[in-house]
């Protein structure tokens, strides 16, 4: 006994419809925001018309959607394609089966009941499908039971049968159905990774050029620590500052020598659902049927018509008299007012904002796997700080805090982050003293950080009245 062969084997002659050539885009550019949001930009080297690919999770659909940009300095745009949020829902809806029928022959062809198909092998039978069975044989000489599908053909010679299991090859005779099959195992190739989507993006021109393709997404807050070591001379005008950028990435795919560049700021940003599918609700309108026509019935004698009362109502005409048999038609409702006029801002937002942010472009390519952190410089010079006593009351009242004053005379602002504190000693050794909280640091400010209980001094403090004769 053959064994059965695989649902693709046994389709048979299935035609697969070709692959359309695409180029991959290649990851170039990366800037992340601590607004929350990632910038990616990407470059395919195209020659004339190119389709190009792209996979993202399925999470970022609806950014890519409200977001992407494509720059194609000598060609145009051809348009984006993707498939539905559900691709698998939509390929089997006009397919006279469902994924579950391509489980196994058995299936499908229970499936496709009525269906003629071809039958090879040492009996070979061509005909309609009428039933499958699945039972249960047994082997010769006590060697155990197996299970086999029988099925049974309508044919020109009547019903027919045979071992599904030993059939050499199934065919089907209608290359529509064989198309279906196809296209249907092409979906469930293409869509194996139920959270990802391949946006394919057309581009139009002439010659070898570069294509850049961009978006903005959700990505992980990339956050600020600062490390300042103090000089060993409490009187030192400066001291050491190193700034640390610390950045997950968590984006799907692994950056790759990419150009990586850091936003401090606070942009306006949306979500919207654009990859869901929205409808309009309409109103129903009752249909306009005529009313029913219902003679009277003889009763044996006919009034004159001189004695018809005076009073008596004119029958109405008949197609009012049908509507009121009916009842009237409900009223459509009014149309809906005109929308509210747009405001016009008060305002139009200046670029100088835009000078709010801080920006640190790193000189040399980075490399992050998907999945793993990266901490990196941002900054490593020496600073004006001057060490001082910090009297709080209400947070110690015995002694005051030790504090520097920090001032920012770089050529740019510095983003919000933990300062951990450090001093070093006359022999060159640093130890560790402290941690304090640095709020943003524009060009020109100052900043006062208390890091640490100073014990050596102590506070009495003496609380008294005095009173004061009034005046007049």
């Amino acid at each position: 006994m053959r064994p059965v062969l695989n649902v693709v084997a046994l389709l048979g002659l299935i035609a697969f419809p070709p692959f359309a050539f695409a180029q991959d885009l290649a990851l170039k550019r990366v800037m992340l925001s601590s607004g929350g949001l990632g910038y990616f930009e990407y470059e395919a080297s195209v020659d004339g018309d190119a389709t190009l690919k792209l996979t993202v999770s399925l999470g970022q659909v609806d950014d890519i959607l409200k977001s992407l940009v494509v720059y194609d300095d000598k060609g145009g745009v051809g348009g984006l394609s993707l498939p539905g949020r559900e691709p698998l829902a939509q390929a089997f809806r006009d397919l006279p089966f469902d994924q579950s029928s391509l489980g196994s022959p058995a299936d499908l062809l229970a499936t496709l009941k009525g269906t003629q198909i071809t039958v090879g092998g040492a009996k070979a039978m061509t005909g309609r499908v009428v039933s499958v069975e699945e039972e249960i044989a047994t082997l010769p000489n006590d060697r155990g039971t197996i299970k086999r599908t029988r099925v049974t053909l309508f044919t020109d010679r009547g019903l027919q049968q045979f071992i599904l299991e030993d059939a050499e090859n199934l065919q089907f005779a209608d290359a529509a159905l064989r198309d279906k099959i196809g296209q249907a195992l092409l979906a469930i190739q293409n869509n194996r990774a139920k959270d990802a989507r391949t946006i394919e993006l057309s581009t139009r021109g002439q010659g070898k050029r570069t294509v850049r393709v961009a978006y903005i997404v959700e990505a992980p807050v990339w956050k600020a620590s600062y490390r300042l070591t103090l000089a060993a001379d409490p009187a030192a005008p400066r001291s050491a500052l190193q700034g640390w950028a610390v950045i997950e990435n968590m984006s799907g795919q692994d950056w790759k020598d990419v150009e990586l560049t850091l936003v401090s700021g606070r942009p306006v940003a949306f979500r919207q659902a654009l990859y869901n599918a929205y409808y309009v609700t309409r109103p129903e309108v009752p249909v306009e049927v005529a009313g029913r026509l219902m003679p009277g019935v003889d009763r044996g004698g006919v009034q004159v018509a001189e004695d018809r009362p005076k009073s008596m109502p004119m029958p109405a005409p008949a197609p009012y008299r049908a509507q009121q048999e009916r009842g009237a038609a409900p009223a459509m409702a009014p149309p809906p007012p005109p929308p509210a006029p747009i405001a016009v801002a008060a305002e139009q937002v200046e670029a100088s904002d835009a000078a709010t942010q801080v920006i640190f472009k790193f000189p040399r390519p980075v490399t992050v796997e998907n999945g793993r952190t990266l901490s990196i410089p941002i900054i490593d010079r020496q600073v004006p700080a001057q060490r001082l006593a910090l009297y709080q009351a209400d947070t110690a009242p015995r002694n005051p805090l030790a504090a520097i004053r920090l001032s920012n005379d770089g050529d740019s602002g510095l983003p919000a982050g933990v300062i951990t504190m450090y001093e070093r000693d006359r022999a060159g050794y640093v130890t560790y003293v402290g941690d304090a909280r640095l709020s943003g640091f524009p060009i020109g400010e100052t900043r006062l950080l208390a890091y640490a209980l100073d014990g050596k001094i102590r506070i009495e403090r003496d609380v008294g009245q005095c009173d004061r004769p009034g005046s007049g």
